[in-house]
C-alpha cells in the first residue's frame, strides 16, 4: 500500500531511478503520454518533444487545468485533514485558471472567458455533490509522482497518478464536452491505466485491486460519469511492454513521419507538417 506522505509535505510520493538519456534527451524517462504521443504521429512528437516548438494554449486546455487544480485541492484537503469546502475548492480553481492566462495567454472569443470561467464553477460544485466526492476512503496519495525503472524499458517510467484510493486504485480525472462512450474512453486510456497500475505496484509491492476514469462532463448542466475497471491483467501488461518497446524503438532510431488521420484538422503543427519531405526538419 502506498503510504500517505506527512499531510504537511507537497502531496508527492516520489520513487527516483537514474535516467538513461538518448542523445537529445527526449528519453531521460518515459511517460504514458510520450508513447501516445509518439504511436498518434511521430512528427508530432518530434515537433514537441525533441525541438519544442510551443502550441497555443486552447480554451479547453487552460479549463482543464484549472479544474484539475480545484478536484486536487479538495482531495488534498480531505487528505491532510484540511478546508475542502466548496468555497475553497472554487478559489484553488480560479486562483489556477489566472496563473494558468499568465503562463500561457489564450485568444479567447468575445465573451469567452466569462462563459469558461462559470463553466469550470458549475462542474466543480456538480463533482463535489457527487457520491465520488462523497467517498468514505481517506486517499492514499494525491498528484502523486511515481518513477521506477522496469528492466523491459531503457529509461524509467513516469507518471503522475491524479488519486490514489484504498485497494491502491489509481484514479484519473477527465474533463469532456460530451457524454463520453466509457468503453472506447477506457481502451484510448489503456497505455495511461496500465502504467499506473506497474508503477503503483512496483513502488508498494502490493496488487492494485481496480482502477478508475471520472469523467466530468461539460454539459449545460455538468455530468459526474465514473467508470471502475478491474485491474490490469498479465496479458494487458504484455501488451503495454510490447508497445511501449515499439514506440521506444522507434524514437531511438529516429524513426519521426508524418501520420495523415483525423487529429490533422486540430494539429498546431500542419505547417511544419507540410515542409517534411523526408529525414529532420
Amino acid at each position: 500500500m502506498i503510504q500517505p506522505l506527512n499531510p504537511k509535505s507537497n502531496g508527492q510520493c516520489q520513487v527516483v531511478a537514474l535516467p538513461v538519456q538518448s542523445s537529445d534527451g527526449s528519453l531521460q524517462h518515459i511517460s504514458a503520454s510520450s508513447l501516445k504521443l509518439y504511436l498518434g504521429c511521430s512528427l508530432k512528437f518530434y515537433f514537441k518533444k525533441i525541438l519544442k516548438l510551443e502550441e497555443p494554449t486552447s480554451p479547453a486546455f487552460q479549463l482543464g487545468k484549472a479544474v484539475h487544480a480545484g478536484l486536487q485541492a479538495f482531495h488534498l484537503g480531505r487528505w491532510r485533514g484540511e478546508a475542502h469546502d466548496e468555497q475553497t475548492v472554487l478559489e484553488a480553481y480560479k486562483i489556477a485558471f489566472v496563473e494558468q492566462e499568465h503562463s500561457d495567454p489564450v485568444n479567447y472569443k468575445t465573451g469567452e472567458r466569462d462563459k469558461l470561467l462559470e463553466k469550470g464553477e458549475t462542474t466543480l460544485k456538480a463533482y463535489l455533490d457527487s457520491d465520488h466526492a462523497k467517498m468514505a476512503d481517506i486517499p492514499l496519495g494525491v498528484e502523486v509522482k511515481l518513477e521506477e525503472e522496469f528492466a523491459e524499458l531503457p529509461s524509467p517510467l513516469l507518471g503522475y497518478v491524479d488519486l490514489v484510493r484504498a485497494g491502491n486504485v489509481p484514479c484519473d480525472f477527465k474533463t469532456c464536452a460530451a457524454t463520453p462512450n466509457v468503453e472506447l474512453e477506457a481502451f484510448n486510456h489503456e497505455l495511461q491505466l496500465v502504467a499506473y497500475q506497474l508503477l503503483i505496484e512496483e513502488a508498494t509491492g502490493e496488487p492494485v485491486e481496480g482502477r478508475e476514469l471520472v469523467f466530468l462532463v461539460k454539459t449545460k448542466v455538468p455530468k459526474i460519469i465514473v467508470h471502475s475497471l478491474p485491474p490490469a491483467t498479465e496479458a494487458d501488461k504484455a501488451r503495454f511492454w510490447a508497445i511501449a518497446q515499439s514506440a521506444v524503438d522507434g524514437i531511438y532510431h529516429e524513426r519521426f513521419y508524418p501520420q495523415p488521420g483525423m487529429g490533422c484538422s486540430w494539429c498546431s503543427f500542419r505547417e511544419e507538417c507540410s515542409q517534411w519531405t523526408g529525414g529532420s526538419l
